[in-house]
């Protein structure tokens, strides 16, 4: 239709919406296309609909803000188009057009009124948050600190919130110390304003620099505080403030509390996809996932992780990409699949050369350390550790879990040859463990003195090692790490002639394998046993290698098929199985794509089929 009755036309359709009393986002659509600049009514009907799309629907909420914006009048107030731009931004950012959210952000803060303190901070704290996911941790940082210096009041709930993002911004850059001065600056300030809210997420902060500064007693105190705290708290009241669950979560990952981790990142992930904020779910999904995998859950992690994965990779967001694939990493090496260890490690190395130096890039590399060590590569693991990670220590990998890659890092150096420096990277873990004080690393440079011990021809010591460390690793939770020691206290104990003592241990660790999926890891377990002359009895068989339809099938997976057939739900399936639902779901996923069907009606009568055939 010709431009000026088109314009008309849709004049009169919002008129007719709006005397109907339609929503504000079916008007939208109209007033976006026929009000005139300057038309308030307009305005605020596109702001409203922007505000009532952005939980589910961020794009076009970006559409009905931006709209709004182009109405504005040109002599408008500056905070007036501040507030639309930062509207703008929040919902760019949330479709991972980080690039456009950072412009939008940079322009408000250009125009904002210096006296309006309380926008300008959340301007700053937005800003910063984007160029952290961008891997722009110095241009965060400065923004940070330029705004804090600027407030009337630093210890206000303004300063607060900077004191805060100056805390995460200093965990993104490796400066622990800086982390906790700024986190026990912000406790100190909010517990004085009585805001309950932002003093959680003082709280959560302050225990995540505590324990990724290596002090255990202190990050504990602050963790139950903070977690005592934010439990009490409502999801509502927590949706603005997602920060606190995801630095609670962290914190408590780097305590070996996993469980505690696990519990409060699905709060947080449940809040923020209620509320549409998920920004912070690059943090978030790996402290789920690392917690999943730890304690087990292999495929429950490898769901989580692959999922973020997916979404990451439709964003304009390195860190956040890089972060999953790392973390996607340690739970295929977990799950004993090296190939798809290397791939994600190696492409989360790649991406992390893009930001600025940090634990992200240093856990990357730590990643593709583990993969190549695996894979017989043990001088470029000891590289990768030593060149990315902070030096011959390790200096920028937080807590505890720095002497768990000190443990890689000595077999590195053993296996090259190198035993002088394989001591020093042990002597290096000891003393990590000692200022620590966390029962998973004091397991784990237990680990590295026995496989010194093992080096220098003394397994029996070397089994008593791995065996204090498995009970150690037990006690928090920690499954894989704990079978891995039993593996290696197994072929200590063979080494020393104690046959019996060794069977038993290694068949604890095929076991434990087993249980989880780590079929790699099993086979080295029975490689052993075969060894000392034992025969295996498994309880589930693997399914035929060269064979097809439902011969290529686990016992597991077959037995779940058995179950479809029986037209069994997946949380029926799950509670015959003692199983999750999602672990049934992935079991399933693998089904189809093994037996060449895409739902369960064909599975149950291709083995219905099968059945029918016989052996």
């Amino acid at each position: 239709m010709p431009g000026g009755w088109r314009l008309g036309a849709h004049e009169r359709c919002a008129a007719a919406l709006a005397l109907r009393g339609s929503l504000a986002a079916a008007i939208a659509h109209h007033v976006e296309r026929s009000a005139r600049q300057g038309d308030e009514a307009a305005i605020a009907l596109l702001r409203d609909a922007g505000e009532a799309a952005a939980p589910r629907a961020p794009a076009s909420a970006a559409r009905w803000f931006a709209a709004a914006l182009r109405l504005l009048p040109a002599a408008a107030p500056s905070d007036r188009r501040v507030e639309l731009l930062l509207a703008r931004s929040e919902a760019l950012a949330a479709t991972g057009q980080l690039g456009e959210s950072h412009a939008a952000l940079l322009e408000s803060m250009s125009i904002v009124p210096r006296e309006a303190e309380s926008l300008r901070v959340r301007l700053t704290a937005a800003c910063a948050r984007v160029e952290h996911l961008l891997g722009r941790y110095m241009e965060a940082h400065a923004h940070l600190e330029s705004a804090l210096a600027d407030l009337r009041d630093p210890d206000s709930a303004q300063g607060v919130e900077l004191m805060i993002e100056l805390a995460g911004d200093s965990l993104y850059r490796g400066d622990y110390d800086s982390m906790r001065s700024w986190a026990g600056r912000a406790v100190d300030a909010a517990g004085l304003l009585g805001d309950q809210t932002l003093l959680a997420g003082a709280l959560a902060v302050r225990a995540l620099a505590s324990a990724v500064a290596g002090r255990a007693a202190e990050g504990q105190s602050f963790c139950a505080e903070a977690a005592t705290l934010i439990n009490d708290l409502a999801d509502d009241e927590l949706s603005s403030r997602l920060d606190a669950l995801a630095h609670l979560a962290t914190a408590e990952f780097y305590l070996d509390q996993f469980t505690a981790a696990g519990r409060h990142a699905e709060r947080a992930l449940r809040i923020g996809r209620a509320t549409g904020k998920g920004d912070l779910f690059p943090l978030i999904v790996p402290m789920l996932g690392g917690s999943l995998w730890v304690r087990g859950r292999m495929a429950e992690a490898g769901e989580v992780l692959d999922g973020a994965i997916a979404a990451a990779r439709l964003m304009d967001n390195p860190q956040g990409l890089a972060w999953n694939l790392f973390n996607r990493s340690y739970a295929a090496f977990a799950a004993g699949d090296i190939d798809l260890a290397l791939a994600t490690a190696k492409e989360a190395f790649d991406l992390a050369q893009e930001l600025d130096p940090g634990p992200v890039p240093a856990h990357a590399a730590v990643a593709l350390a583990y993969a190549r060590l695996e894979t017989g590569h043990a001088e470029r693991c000891s590289e990768l550790l030593v060149e990315f990670a902070g030096g011959n220590e390790l200096r920028l990998i937080g807590g505890g879990w720095r002497a768990r890659y000190l443990e890689l890092l000595t077999r590195s150096l053993l296996a090259s040859g190198r035993r002088d420096e394989a001591e020093h990277a042990a002597a290096a873990a000891q003393a990590c463990a000692e200022a620590v004080g966390l029962p998973m690393a004091g397991a784990m440079a237990a680990l590295a003195a026995a496989a010194l011990d093992l080096d220098g021809g003394e397994p029996s010591a070397a089994a008593e090692r791995a065996l204090s460390a498995a009970a150690a690793l037990e006690d928090v939770g920690n499954v894989f790490d704990a079978a891995t020691s039993r593996l290696l206290a197994g072929r200590a104990l063979a080494q020393a002639g104690e046959r019996d003592r060794a069977a038993a241990e290694l068949e604890l660790a095929a076991a434990a394998f087993e249980s989880f999926g780590s079929l790699r890891y099993r086979l080295q377990a029975e490689r052993e046993l075969r060894k000392l002359g034992r025969s295996i009895h498994r309880r589930t068989r693997p399914g035929t290698g060269d064979g097809s339809g439902v011969d290529s099938l686990t016992e597991r997976e077959l037995q779940i098929a058995r179950l479809v057939v029986d037209r069994k739900t997946n949380p029926q399936i799950a509670a015959e199985l003692f199983l999750s639902s999602k672990t049934v779901e992935t079991h399933l996923r693998n089904t189809f794509r093994k037996v060449g069907v895409a739902n369960r009606v064909e599975l149950a009568r291709m083995v219905e089929r099968a059945d029918s055939a016989g052996p």
